[in-house]
Formats: structure tokens, sequence, C-alpha cells
């Protein structure tokens, strides 16, 4: 009868093999979570990091899509029609309430205007020369207006009489309501002989 034998003893070891396999698995699986884990957190860090920039850029980008300043372009009130006398320019200061971008000021000074009273009623001259924007003074012995920057002169109505400004005086809108005198102020581009309210 034949003996019975071990082969366990003679076959080659594999256990090697199989430690190896095993060490090379544990890496690939620590490999794989160490991959997981660092993909995790910076997926979590780009959430965070574009849910904190998004209000700031929609903060930044409001202007670009937006009229950003309000204020100074309806009437405005100038004083009672008693404060204006025939035959003396009297400087106004006009106030409005104005927003830009980010914020709302009330009763901001937004220009000023000569009103004169003549026979045919009130009329508002802009106190900002047509020439390059120079305020427009008074000048009360010689009776006109004047820019002091480029010497340009003024007549009462607005006419021009002498001096580098391509026009008249910019006249502006005047209307009584509810006994106050309103102005409507408006701005006009400079340097240029037609009179372009920008």
């Amino acid at each position: 009868m034949p003996a019975n034998h071990d082969d366990s003893s003679n076959a080659p070891s594999d256990a090697p093999e199989r430690a190896a396999v095993a060490s090379t698995n544990a890496e690939d699986t620590r490999s794989r979570r160490d991959f997981l884990k660092k993909a995790t957190i910076c997926t979590c860090s780009l959430g965070v990091a574009g849910a904190t920039a998004a209000p700031g850029l929609a903060l930044l980008g409001y202007p670009l899509s937006h009229a950003t300043t309000t204020g100074g372009r309806g009437f405005l009130p100038a004083g009672k029609p008693t404060r204006f006398v025939a035959g003396v320019p009297t400087k106004v200061e006009l106030f409005d309430d104005t927003t830009d971008a980010w914020n709302r000021v009330e009763q901001v000074k937004v220009g000023s205007a000569w009103v004169l009273r003549r026979s045919n009623g009130l009329v508002a001259l802009s106190t900002v020369c047509p020439h390059v924007g120079c305020g427009i003074e008074y000048d009360e012995q010689h009776d006109k207006f004047y820019c002091p920057c480029h010497r340009s002169y003024f007549g009462l109505d607005g006419a021009r009489e002498e001096g580098p400004s391509p026009r008249d005086l910019d006249e502006l809108e005047v209307q009584e309501k509810d006994g106050i005198i309103e102005v409507r102020y408006a701005r006009f581009r400079q340097g240029t002989a037609d009179k372009v309210e920008i």
C-alpha cells in the first residue's frame, strides 16, 4: 500500500506571493482612500469658495448692469417767487436726493443756477461755463456774467459777448408749483457750439 504523503511540504510555498498581493491590495486601498479623501476636501473647498465669492462678484458687477447714479434730473425747488427781484440775478443752490451704486444720500447739492426776473417771467441760467466748465460769476460793477478762468463775458440774457466760450450760457427750465419756483437742473456738453444735454 502506498504511503500517505503530505505534499504540502514539497510544494513550493506561495505565502510570500500572497503577502505581496495583500500588501499591494492594502496600498491600493490606502491610495484610493487618500485620493477620495483629497478629492472630497478639494470639492468641499471649491464649493465653500464659490458660495463665498458669488455674492462678492455680484456686488462688484452690479454697477456694470444697472444705472448707478440718480438725482438732479427733475425740477428742484429754488425758492419763493418773492426771492427773485427784477434786474438782479440771484444765485440758487439746487439740492436733491442722490443714489449711486451703493449709497443713497439725501439733500446733496447737485448744482446751482442764476435766476433772473424779466418782464415775461423768470429765467434760469446754468452757472457752468460752456467753454470748459468753470463756475460763472456775476460782476455787479459791469452788470454781466463772467467766467474767471478764461475771461468769457455774458450779458444778463446769457448771450456771449466776448471770450472763448463757444456758445451762450445754457438756459434751464423753470416752473412755479405750489407757490415755489423750481428749476430743472441739467448738465451740458462743454466746448461745443451746440447745446447738448448729457
